[in-house]
């Protein structure tokens, strides 16, 4: 078998310059991989054939190679042909021997896996606990540090979320990320009860989470797998609880009593009325501001004329942080009946000195019709 038969049915793509850059030589893999009939190239220069290799590194080691009599390799990327190659030039007394090959999948898998490198450096330290799956099963490309500290520190990458976390199982999460993965809608949850393995013992941990579940696409826009954050919120979930809580305590504790209670928010804000008080003014609004105290409960002064808002002993208490006692004041009821009560009003501080509300007690001392 001759030479140029050898040539011709090589794997590698094999061509010939003369030194005038003309191609005298193209094999049939070399059809192939410029994607040209040989008819196309022969007695065509490389430069015409291909003009975007001009004033390249390319163009530069093929010049090197010919005029410095030396072999040498190098890779290229040709845009006509969105392809990565890898070439050898050897000197030949006639021109050039090329022998190139396509390197597009290795280029294309080492750009993955650089990406895939700065993603993770850009997520390692994000303060959000992240992850990234790929795939209708989920599997789990990268998760952060932050995301590591919700699970005891362990690594679940290369698991699947179904067998990473068993236990979430019947608890609607999977079927979440199949949804966002079938829709390529995104998921956001507020405030979702979780019960998982957090430390790996056996032991099942209880914690709040908002969770956004965001869809990737592949270069052709299909969905190729799901970002997920995860925000624990349990803390603050236990004490708006503890403090409901407290405060129905207290409701319950205030409806029995025989005297009117109102009580505000730090900003003067009507919360709460109890039973009492509601049936001294005959209305039990809530969120009413100071300003609209006295058109809302009908207040008048002892003597009969509409009490200034801003020195109503409750406005004073929330306003201006005064502890006012045995204040009077009329009040003027939708069915005409009028009653004179006696009242108290003080600020209501925290642990750390806040004000966090203000309360007013209230009692009937005459009534007139």
């Amino acid at each position: 078998m001759d030479l140029e038969t050898v040539l011709e049915y090589t794997s590698d793509a094999v061509t010939e310059l003369d030194k005038d850059w003309n191609y005298t030589c193209v094999n049939y893999s070399a059809e192939l991989l410029l994607r040209r009939k040989r008819a196309e190239l022969l007695g065509h220069s490389l430069w015409e054939v291909f003009p975007e290799l001009l004033n390249t590194p390319a163009e530069a080691e093929l010049r090197r190679a010919i005029t410095g009599s030396i072999a040498v390799k190098f890779e290229l990327f040709l845009p006509g042909l969105y392809a990565w190659h890898e070439v050898r030039a050897v000197p030949t007394e006639q021109g050039l021997i090329l022998f190139s090959r396509d390197i597009s999948d290795r280029i294309r898998v080492l750009r993955e896996e650089a990406v895939r490198a700065e993603i993770r450096n850009m997520l390692e330290y994000a303060p959000v606990p992240i992850c990234i799956m790929r795939g209708q099963e989920h599997r789990i490309e990268i998760h952060n540090r932050s995301f590591q500290q919700l699970i005891g520190d362990r690594n679940f990458e290369g698991l699947t979320m179904r067998n990473a976390f068993r236990e979430l199982e019947a608890q609607g999460f999977f079927e979440l990320l199949d949804q966002v993965y079938a829709t390529g809608e995104t998921y956001e949850g507020k405030e979702l009860l979780v019960r998982y393995d957090r430390h790996g013992t056996g032991e099942m941990y209880e914690g709040y989470f908002n969770v956004i579940y965001q869809p990737l696409l592949d270069t052709t826009g299909q969905v190729c797998g799901i970002l997920s954050l995860n925000i624990e919120v349990t803390k603050e979930v236990l004490e708006r609880q503890r403090v409901a809580r407290i405060a129905t305590e207290r409701d319950a504790i205030l409806q029995q009593l025989i005297e009117g209670v109102i009580v505000t928010d730090a900003e003067g804000r009507i919360t709460f009325v109890n039973e009492a008080a509601s049936r001294l003014h005959g209305v039990a609004k809530l969120d009413v501001l100071p300003e609209g105290y006295t058109d809302t409960y009908h207040l008048y002064t002892v003597d009969g004329k509409p009490y200034p808002p801003a020195e109503l002993p409750l406005s004073r208490a929330a306003l201006r942080d005064e502890i006012v006692t045995e204040a009077r004041w009329r009040i003027r009821r939708l069915d005409g009946t009028e009653v004179l009560v006696e009242g108290n009003a003080r600020p209501i501080y925290d642990e750390q000195s806040r004000k966090i509300a203000a309360v007013l007690t209230l009692r009937e001392l005459a009534a007139k019709s």
